[in-house]
């Protein structure tokens, strides 16, 4: 067993799908992977471009899709978050521009902290832009979290391109790696 937090596999994963960017407005839902792209991965492929809004993390996804042709992240909190960045995935919907969303978000509800992260955490946070999404999962473990985000990426630069949604739990994150040997991420 290792010490490492399942967040450092996150970023290898996010590293193999060739991610070069992730637009976040900081928050809790991440605490932990931003801390493994920052620490772990050097800030480097993925790199984090902080925003102030999540509207404009999706806005610079899309332009960044409309100009490279190659997907880009965005990472945003649970409810409020997601809320905040629907109307840039619908225009990257409408549009037909890969993009990557993550949601950051708490499952289990004995380890939330008291406050904010009972408020911004849902059992289904991709319900509220599933009409306009093309696929999305919510992984329960770190090797589903390299299976979804693999297919993730297939799905949005498989034509029609369209945004694919990945919902990620923090204690995922945060709980060291446990049988790290046994973790592959797809090709």
């Amino acid at each position: 067993d290792s010490s490492d937090p399942g967040s450092d596999f996150m970023a290898d994963v996010l590293k193999s799908i060739g991610m070069q960017y992730v637009a976040i407005n900081p928050a809790a839902g991440f605490r932990s992977l931003q801390e493994s792209i920052i620490n772990y991965s050097g800030n480097k492929n993925p790199e984090i471009l902080t925003c102030l809004h999540e509207e404009t993390a999706g806005g610079m996804a899309h332009g960044f899709a409309k100009a490279s042709g190659k997907p880009m992240g965005v990472m945003v909190h649970g409810t409020v978050g997601l809320q905040h960045a629907s109307m840039a995935v619908y225009n990257a919907w409408v549009d037909r521009v890969p993009m990557i969303v993550f949601a950051g978000n708490g499952l289990r509800a004995d380890t939330r902290r008291p406050g904010v992260e009972w408020n911004h955490c849902v059992q289904d946070p991709a319900g509220m832009v599933r009409d306009f999404i093309k696929w999305d999962d919510q992984p329960v473990s770190l090797q589903q979290f390299a299976e979804s985000t693999v297919r993730a990426y297939k799905y949005t630069m498989t034509a029609p391109m369209e945004p694919v949604l990945v919902c990620l739990d923090m204690d995922l994150q945060e709980e060291a790696v446990h049988n790290a040997e046994k973790l592959r991420t797809p090709k």
